[in-house]
């Protein structure tokens, strides 16, 4: 992936986030879309890439969230490699399977981020609110993927091109 094209995505989702989604709250619940970043990293991207998606798109959210500073990069690092993992298992321009994984991803995104806090001593996030919460921002998301496809296929598009042209120059040599 591109670095300055997933900076670009990321700081643009992060405005996004705390200007715009955090008033609006369907169900009282702001939509998360680094979560949702995290996951597409690792649908288009895969483990690697997908990990070094969700570590950067949590890094961002530490910035701006009263949680411990670390703790969102490295639930959604771990989040990103878990989704490459499933990614590489089934066909990621099936439009019926990216949403599910999407919702599914999302949920513990937040749930590893809740449970996270609860193990650093900040309990109060800790209760079945957080399965509301979580389920909410899965359908969310799952309704906001498809239109999250288009960035992120940009941001794939020079690294296909590359593939593409390391290919043909291999079946020439």
């Amino acid at each position: 992936m591109n670095r300055l094209r997933v900076a670009i995505v990321l700081v643009t989702l992060l405005i996004v986030q705390i200007t715009v989604f955090a008033h609006l709250r369907p169900a009282g619940v702001a939509p998360n879309m680094l979560v949702l970043a995290t996951v597409m990293g690792g649908i288009v991207g895969g483990t690697d890439r997908g990990a070094w998606h969700g570590f950067f798109a949590g890094l961002l959210l530490d910035l701006v969230s009263p949680g411990p500073f670390g703790l969102a990069a490295g639930v959604y690092a771990a989040l990103g490699y878990l989704v490459g993992v499933t990614a590489e298992s089934f066909d990621s321009q099936d439009a019926r399977v990216g949403p599910l994984v999407a919702a599914l991803g999302s949920f513990l995104g937040v749930a590893g981020y809740g449970l996270g806090l609860g193990i650093l001593g900040i309990e109060q996030y800790v209760s079945w609110g957080l399965v509301r919460v979580g389920i909410v921002v899965g359908l969310i998301n799952a309704a906001m993927y498809l239109p999250m496809r288009i960035p992120y296929e940009w941001i794939v598009s020079e690294l296909r091109t590359f593939a593409s042209a390391e290919r043909a120059r291999n079946v020439v040599n």
